[in-house]
């Protein structure tokens, strides 16, 4: 019995060691995230104007039609776009981020989104970045009307509706 006991334990700690030695899931993401070609690095190297002007023309392309609009100091857009839809229509209120690949949106952000979506009785809220998400943040929107799009869905967001960087 001693024997099958230390032999657990021993199997234990090799498994937490394996596990600690394995990268973290922020940074599993954001190696998964990192650009691998050309249409990639373009989207990193936008200006502010020129990715104000393609989240404009996603949201349009979308059946969005966008109410208003405000930057903030930290080169944040907020968008007040509307679904016309009768069922699923409703306001939505996206927030557009263009940041450096290797900086993460936190939980922060996330939050605060959130309490502009219920402050303004948005039916939705929209998390556009060309970065990626730390750990906790889809953790946080979970159960929350907010959708969390990071870099690499953008580009495959951009790719089905035919949007160029160009």
């Amino acid at each position: 019995m001693f024997i099958l006991v230390t032999i657990a334990i021993l199997l234990g700690l090799g498994l937490i060691f394996l596990l600690n030695r394995s990268s973290s899931p922020v940074a599993a993401e954001k190696a998964y995230y990192q650009p691998r070609g050309v249409e990639q690095q373009r989207l990193e190297r936008l200006t502010p104007e020129q990715f104000e002007r393609l989240c404009f023309r996603l949201l349009e392309e979308m059946g969005l039609s966008i109410a208003d609009c405000h930057r903030n100091t930290q080169g944040e857009i907020d968008v007040t776009a509307v679904n016309p839809q009768p069922i699923t229509g409703g306001s939505y209120i996206v927030r557009c981020i263009l940041i450096q690949p290797e900086v993460p949106i936190n939980s922060t952000q996330i939050t605060a989104l959130s309490d502009t979506v219920r402050a303004e009785r948005a039916s939705k809220g929209i998390f556009i970045t060309t970065g990626f998400f730390s750990e906790e943040a889809p953790k946080l929107a979970e159960g929350l009307p907010i959708e969390l799009i990071n870099g690499q869905r953008l580009r495959q967001i951009l790719a089905e509706h035919r949007i160029s960087l160009t």
